[in-house]
């Protein structure tokens, strides 16, 4: 009976939910959300994710980048919030990791094999059930990588490869690390995508208090941060609305921290609907009044912060 489930009836339920996506020719009439890296600070995408979803915003696509890809793939698979929410706060780094002392990394991210396997709704990107792309960086060329096809469980683990900590993953004969490292936001890969406006989610490593360091995962990220900072954030100029949750207090192994995180990604996310709406021309009487901004302001210029 197993049998003739996947073979027969799967294929069909599958459909029916790609075309209550908006899948295939519908994929454009909505935004197109590029989440950013960040660890723990990542389960903010959650919250935009959930007010986004209760509001009736329609996504067209997700680019991530490290959490943002595994969160941006999960949800495209068809997992639902609430099953997401609660596998960010049971997880943990040794659910994803193993300590494995390399010469090109102190551990492998392997273990997300079976992250995907145990909690996604899908293996391959051709079963998401929203476009997707996941974001990753050669480290042969220094170029980003964007991968659309195939399993996601190489892609995943290539694009939250930290390097110095995680080791890098081949990939179709490349040598992939974080996509962080090229695309701290990956708003150029939703853009070329096709949707209707951009929505870019930035969490951050960093918060520049003037401490040093005080381990090795905090040296490199800095490091990382420090080059982009002063190399300019290119990113920023193909984001519609920046969305920057208040997450700046939590640390990047906090995972205990995530209902925290959640709220402040939703938080973000319901004062941008007012300008989410207009860049859709949705109308604004379809949006509640318990979450308009006080300053009832809704014409922020392309590409602003919204903290």
């Amino acid at each position: 009976m197993t049998a003739i489930y996947h073979a027969l009836i799967g294929p069909l339920i599958k459909q029916a939910r790609r075309l209550a996506a908006g899948d295939g020719p519908r994929a454009s009439g909505g935004i197109g959300l590029a989440l950013g890296g960040g660890f723990a600070r990542g389960f903010a995408h959650v919250g935009v994710f959930q007010v986004l979803e209760e509001e009736q915003i329609p996504i067209a696509c997700i680019a991530g980048t490290s959490v943002g890809s595994i969160l941006g793939a999960a949800y495209a698979s068809g997992v639902p919030l609430p099953r997401i929410a609660a596998v960010c706060r049971g997880i943990r780094f040794r659910d994803f990791s193993r300590w494995r002392i390399s010469r090109l990394g102190l551990a492998s991210n392997d273990r997300i094999s079976e992250l995907v396997r145990r909690c996604f709704d899908a293996r391959t990107f051709e079963e998401l059930l929203i476009p997707t792309a996941v974001l990753a960086t050669d480290l042969g060329t220094g170029e980003p990588v964007v991968i659309t096809r195939g399993e996601l469980t190489p892609a995943l683990r290539a694009s939250c490869a930290f390097p110095g900590l995680f080791e890098p993953v081949q990939v179709d004969g490349r040598c992939l690390a974080d996509g962080g490292l090229a695309a701290p936001v990956p708003t150029r890969a939703a853009a070329q995508m096709g949707p209707h406006c951009v929505v870019g989610v930035s969490v951050g490593f960093n918060n520049w208090n003037g401490e040093a360091p005080k381990n090795l995962f905090q040296v490199v990220s800095r490091a990382v941060s420090a080059a982009q900072k002063n190399g300019g954030v290119s990113w920023e100029a193909a984001a519609d609305i920046l969305l920057e949750p208040d997450v700046q207090t939590i640390d990047w192994d906090e995972f205990h921290r995530a209902d925290e995180a959640i709220a402040a990604g939703a938080d973000a996310a319901r004062r941008a609907l007012p300008r989410i709406r207009e860049l859709l021309r949705m109308p604004a009487s379809a949006q509640p009044e318990a979450i308009r901004p006080s300053t009832g302001a809704t014409g922020w210029p392309e590409g602003q912060a919204l903290r």
